[in-house]
């Protein structure tokens, strides 16, 4: 899919990371609100006294609002491991010449220590909403807080560091129960919640709603069964061992739904009880021989080269407060998701639909 925001959604996120109605911003360029409405439509352009007047009002170039980024040209780059092409690189300078570093597998994430930026000393466990005296390793920096499980969040880090003023990405990975819970008690910034395509889970009242990706969740599946296994059912009668997500989390649920819909107990799954908190956790136990199969979003699932039989269609949306739209980390990415840079990405990742990243719900 094309890696190209479309104009008037970009327009139109431009003006919700400012705080301004239709109305508001109408009145800030000397236009009517229908101008407003029908460029966020898609059923008008501006023309260029227009785009100059609203670019102005927004405090942004005509060609951030309404252009299209260029294309870039082609780079040769050395490949620092072998890789099955297509395939996403991390790229560095040396000696003259750009390395690339293939993404696949164990490399799709970090398996290093994230690094800290403060301590918090003392003994025995503390719940959430303690309030901890924290020792700083330096001083922080603006940070967009997300609660979600999406591995395609890691992909903002690098646009909002890059963003003017930078900010930093805190994501913590959790299923949507607890990422819901965290946005009620107004520990993040916002919640990232996938559901079923087709089945509208609204949010509380006074929230946006921005898309940002959609893939299939389902089974997958280790190579030598991929094929064999077409259902639940079959992979109960061989006795597959499974890796299981988190309760709360959407995998969870969807695995419940299944064994309910064929009447089979938990208890007849070997390794029900096991839990892996992250997509891709699960498929790596699975590469890694420690388990038959487990419940994982498709792109996990490829970057793994694994088996996958689909159980549903999602989409991932962003929620977020209406009274946190104009802090500078949510403003910020907006400002990304307005651009090109994270549907590019998106879209190089198999498995990911980029579509509805950056659009808004109505």
């Amino acid at each position: 899919m094309s890696s190209n925001r479309h104009p008037h959604d970009r327009f139109r996120l431009a003006r919700v990371s400012r705080g301004l109605s239709q109305a508001a911003l109408a009145d800030a360029a000397g236009v009517s609100r229908q101008t407003i409405s029908g460029i966020e439509s898609g059923r008008w352009l501006p023309s260029l006294d227009v785009a100059l007047a609203l670019a102005a009002a927004l405090d942004a170039s005509v060609e951030e609002l309404f252009g299209r980024a260029p294309a870039l040209p082609a780079l040769p780059v050395r490949l620092a491991a072998g890789a099955r092409q297509p395939t996403r690189l991390l790229l560095s300078g040396i000696n003259s010449e750009l390395v690339g570093f293939p993404l696949g597998g164990d490399h799709s994430f970090v398996p290093g220590f994230r690094p800290a930026l403060a301590t918090a000393p003392g003994t025995g466990f503390v719940v959430a909403g303690s309030g901890v005296e924290a020792h700083p390793f330096a001083v922080p920096g603006p940070g967009l807080a997300i609660a979600g499980c999406d591995p395609a969040l890691a992909l903002l880090a690098g646009p909002l560091e890059r963003h003017r003023p930078p900010v930093g990405l805190v994501w913590w990975n959790c299923g949507n129960a607890e990422g819901l819970a965290l946005l009620e008690a107004g520990s993040v910034h916002l919640a990232a919640v996938h559901r079923r395509r087709g089945e509208p889970l609204p949010p509380p009242a006074g929230h946006e709603v921005v898309g940002f990706a959609g893939w299939r969740e389902g089974l997958v599946l280790a190579p030598q069964y991929a094929g064999r296994v077409q259902s639940l059912n079959d992979a109960l009668r061989l006795g597959l061992r499974l890796v299981n997500r988190d309760p709360g989390s959407e995998a969870r649920r969807l695995l419940d739904e299944e064994l309910n819909g064929i009447g089979a107990e938990a208890s007849a799954l070997p390794g029900y009880d096991t839990v892996c908190t992250a997509h891709l956790l699960v498929t790596s136990a699975i590469a890694a021989g420690l388990a038959d199969m487990g419940v994982a979003s498709e792109p996990a699932a490829l970057a793994y080269g694994l088996g996958f039989v689909a159980w549903q269609d999602e989409i991932c949306e962003l929620w977020i407060p209406g009274g946190l739209l104009e802090a500078p980390e949510v403003r910020a990415l907006l400002d990304v998701l307005a651009g090109n840079e994270i549907a590019a990405q998106l879209g190089a990742i198999a498995g990911y639909d980029n579509g509805p990243c950056g659009t808004l719900t109505v």
